[in-house]
């Protein structure tokens, strides 16, 4: 916009030139004088002048761009070190350099000139706040002559694309839940079931079946000995994120879908590191669905499904959850992040829990995004069904507010979990 403002401006000076040019010399035919002519002169002189300094400037220059990041988390610097060299004997004077890029945040361009044969390096520094894929590149100069008739751009470098994932917090406070089958949990403990996971052995003791018995044991020492079994990790998390365009607020990074997206990405990583498998769910711009798996890999996918989508969704939270409610079953955890205020996926919410999804909710305060006081409506309702709910305003460090869960005592509410 500011490139085609800018255009526009120079054309209207040139158009004007040209017509004084027109005016002048046919004042001089009708009147003889020759000061029209001298006038006509100059003017021709100037915009030749002007048209010939806008090519000189940019002759015989070179601009290189280095260490470009290819990815990047929010929150990340991105650092671009720029090198520009004059090697003709003529100085580069009034240049303007700037980056070609959509990455929000970015700075504008800066001028600068370079003497005959000479050179200069500078780094620029941005930091990217919004997740998404941005391009970069390719540096534009410009140059425009002293009377501001002409401007003249030349790109250096190629395009290159950047793709800006959510942050990952660690959260070691935030308790994993079981689904409450043997062979599942969020912990290694000693368990009095039979289980897949046998940990060690210990003698036999009055009671034990011979299911338990480790007869490897047994022979070596001579004795009856008995197997010990942990409660392992068998059961699946599915991580909701709302992305309903219609309940966000803020901007950039202190936005609730920025928020929704790094909680959803540090949740995954927290089952993941678990061995848990993690699946995925999101309307936003599109529907987003990922099934229940595990490892790094899976880790990657979600992350790169989470930088792609946008705030843009049309389906509110309690209709994702009807429509996904046969996915989750009786061994699913649910975690849901939504800033929806509306008491209906309270409702949906419940539902779920009842029929024994162990569901916890991340609810973002929207009205504090927007600088208003926040409203306990909801997350008193998950608290009346039993829900686990985390609540999340603007500024809070998420680490912290996650480790809080259904506390009554103001604890989100008196800043303790604020960055900083």
């Amino acid at each position: 916009m500011k490139l085609h403002r800018f255009r526009v401006q120079l054309l209207m000076r040139l158009y004007l030139v040209i017509v004084l040019m027109v005016i002048t010399f046919g004042t001089g035919l009708a009147t003889g004088f020759s000061l029209f002519y001298r006038l006509l002169y100059v003017l021709v002189l100037a915009a030749v002048l002007g048209y010939v300094w806008t090519w000189l400037m940019l002759k015989r220059l070179e601009v290189k761009v280095e260490s470009r990041s290819r990815e990047a988390r929010v929150g990340d610097v991105i650092e671009e070190t720029i090198t520009a060299r004059n090697h003709s004997v003529i100085p580069k004077l009034a240049l303007e350099f700037k980056d070609q890029t959509d990455l929000p945040g970015s700075l504008g361009g800066m001028g600068l000139s370079l003497g005959s044969k000479g050179s200069s390096t500078w780094s620029i520094q941005t930091r990217a706040r919004r997740r998404g894929t941005f391009f970069m590149g390719p540096m534009n100069v410009r140059s425009t002559d002293p009377f501001g008739l002409f401007a003249r751009d030349k790109q250096f470098g190629t395009v290159e694309h950047l793709t800006v994932y959510p942050r990952v917090h660690p959260l070691p406070n935030f308790e994993v839940p079981s689904a409450a089958l043997y062979g599942d949990s969020a912990t290694r403990r000693r368990s009095h079931h039979v289980s897949p996971h046998a940990s060690s052995v210990r003698e036999y003791a009055f009671g034990d079946s011979l299911s338990r018995i480790h007869w490897n044991s047994t022979a070596k020492v001579g004795k009856l000995m008995s197997k010990e079994f942990d409660l392992g990790r068998a059961s699946e998390a599915w991580v909701v994120v709302d992305l309903d365009a219609s309940v966000q607020a803020g901007d950039m990074e202190e936005s609730t879908d920025e928020y929704a997206v790094s909680i959803g990405a540090s949740l995954a990583k927290r089952y993941l590191d678990g061995n848990l498998p993690v699946g995925m769910v999101a309307f936003g711009d599109e529907r987003y669905f990922l099934p229940a798996e595990t490892g790094g890999a899976q880790m990657d996918r979600m992350l790169r499904y989470l930088a792609l989508a946008k705030a843009e969704g049309v389906t509110a939270i309690n209709v994702a959850l009807a429509n996904y409610e046969s996915l989750f079953r009786h061994n699913s955890s649910v975690l849901v992040i939504t800033s929806s205020p509306d008491p209906e996926w309270v409702v949906a919410a419940t539902e779920l829990s009842r029929r024994g999804v162990r569901l916890a909710a991340v609810w973002l305060d929207a009205a504090t995004f927007k600088g208003e006081e926040g409203s306990p409506e909801v997350p008193d309702r998950l608290y009346a069904s039993g829900v686990p709910t985390y609540i999340v305003k603007k500024g809070d460090e998420i680490s912290i507010a996650l480790g809080f869960a259904n506390r009554k005592d103001g604890v989100h509410r008196n800043g303790t979990a604020r960055r900083g």
